[in-house]
């Protein structure tokens, strides 16, 4: 393909290209955050903790969270590079193959998810302003958009994702303000909590910092093309700190107002979509998903891309598009293992990004060569050994003993701390001559 249409590669992008500033990098990030998941995490959150609290806790997880994607910003802003081909330096050229897969089958859920959760809010949103009636027609526009803006590369993501985000704060800001106007906060205090909560402050805390987590395949996708490492940490910083609060916040009124009003507690997304502000709450959330899916789609071609550079990005979006659509058209299947997605994805990928961070800060002293395609050959085993143990620490404390805290720092921080020793321990002279020695007996 050519005319309009994107040829992005895995190469190196040159310096002329890294011409994205702080507010379009800002808008990006804000508009790609402020998604519907977020919102129905939100909603999780009631009536187990109170209202302000959770908005609170949100506030100081999504902070540290930032943090994390800051840093995996620069390392693309650095190094000119996506995040799988950067993902070769620590793991090797074939052990990064296995995480770019695996990032492909994760962005492939979140997008069969948001798909349907899309065309949901168009047709909520057709059928209260025109009266047209047809989820299934609903999905497909909404998939096929997706498609077709992704196929204009960066350029045109950033272009749209600009929009969407102005778009989306106005009407997400506009809802807010008419809860908070119609119930005020005196009712919002007086909601009364669950006898029994399953959800503590410490879990709350622990989901937000995994949807923060839940991102970091990204930013060196996107981050690449920011002019400076400041106008990239910031960037993404206010960007994803700004869409996550307000959307697990609008989640967090939404989900109160809705037992207040005597509704049985719900993390549906159609409850926003119902009532007096069904069309601006289905308009509100089918462009979130729009911006959103844009930036899985291109994130599983580029993971794509970084397997094989043989394939061109036109045919690889187009084909992953349409899987994701047929997955999309489910509808209701989708959304029964929703929670079980999120966990899995924290325990899939949070170990991953702790390695890549630990080994460019720690390990490497941010002086990876110019050229960070660079693999430690095939498989980096130590990295790949942190990673099996990071991952099993992650699922047993998460499924099989669930700790009171939630496993999600805890697994960042010890497997962080764990690969340097590995990697230390692995090129010790002591450990080769051993190694050498029962090869020649």
């Amino acid at each position: 393909m050519s005319g309009s249409f994107s040829a992005e590669t895995t190469k190196p992008i040159p310096t002329s290209e890294q011409n994205m500033g702080l507010w379009g990098t800002l808008f990006l990030w804000t508009a790609a955050s402020l998604v519907t998941p977020s919102l129905m995490t939100g909603q999780m959150f009631i009536p187990d903790i109170a209202p302000l609290t959770a908005i609170a806790i949100v506030i100081v997880a999504s902070l540290v969270g930032t943090m994390a994607l800051s840093a995996m910003a620069i390392i693309g802003t650095r190094t000119r590079l996506p995040t799988f081909v950067v993902a070769r330096a620590t793991y090797g050229y074939s052990g990064a193959k296995l995480f770019a897969a695996m990032n492909i089958i994760i962005l492939a859920g979140w997008e069969i998810i948001q798909g349907y959760l899309g065309g949901l809010a168009l047709h909520k949103f057709l059928l209260a302003t025109t009266g047209f009636d047809n989820v299934v027609a609903a999905i497909i526009i909404t998939q096929g958009l997706v498609m077709v803006i992704t196929l204009l590369g960066h350029s045109g993501i950033q272009k749209i994702e600009t929009i969407a985000s102005v778009l989306m704060l106005v009407l997400v800001l506009a809802v807010i303000y008419k809860l908070l106007a119609e119930h005020g906060l005196t009712e919002l205090k007086s909601l009364p909590l669950s006898d029994s909560p399953s959800l503590t402050f410490a879990i709350v805390f622990d989901l937000v910092l995994a949807s923060a987590f839940s991102w970091m395949a990204l930013p060196c996708d996107y981050n690449r093309y920011c002019r400076s490492v400041k106008v990239s940490a910031f960037g993404i910083g206010i960007g994803y700190l700004l869409g996550t609060v307000i959307a697990m916040t609008l989640g967090i009124l939404v989900g109160s107002y809705t037992l207040l009003a005597g509704q049985p507690a719900s993390y549906d997304p159609a409850n926003l979509m119902a009532g007096q502000y069904a069309a601006i709450a289905s308009a509100v959330l089918f462009v979130s998903v729009l911006s959103t899916n844009l930036f899985n789609l291109y994130s599983m071609s580029m993971s794509a891309l970084s397997l094989s550079g043989r394939v061109h990005f036109n045919y690889i979006t187009i084909a992953f598009g349409l899987l994701c659509l047929a997955g999309s058209l489910l509808q209701e299947l989708v959304m029964e293992g929703f929670f079980d997605w999120i966990l899995f994805v924290g325990a899939a990928m949070i170990p991953s990004f702790a390695i890549i961070l630990a080994d460019y800060y720690w390990v490497k002293k941010a002086r990876w060569p110019d050229n960070a395609q660079h693999a430690q050959g095939s498989f980096n085993l130590p990295a790949l050994a942190a990673y099996l143990f990071g991952a099993g620490f992650s699922l047993y404390f998460t499924y099989v003993m669930p700790l009171a805290t939630g496993a999600t720092a805890l697994t960042f921080v010890i497997t962080a701390v764990l690969y340097p020793l590995l990697q230390q321990l692995w090129r010790s002279p002591s450990l080769h001559s051993a190694t050498s020695e029962e090869s020649s007996s």
